[in-house]
């Protein structure tokens, strides 16, 4: 189950995201995993 959340990024960062295609949920989610497997 997923849980949708909303965020904000700054119009360089959305023009960016659009120009290389960039999926940014799985982006997120692979950085948060990433992040929690570091904490003890």
């Amino acid at each position: 189950m997923a849980t949708r959340k909303n965020i904000s990024i700054r119009d360089d960062q959305a023009e960016w995201v659009e120009e290389n295609h960039l999926n940014l949920s799985s982006f997120v989610q692979e950085k948060l995993d990433e992040l929690i497997e570091e904490r003890p």
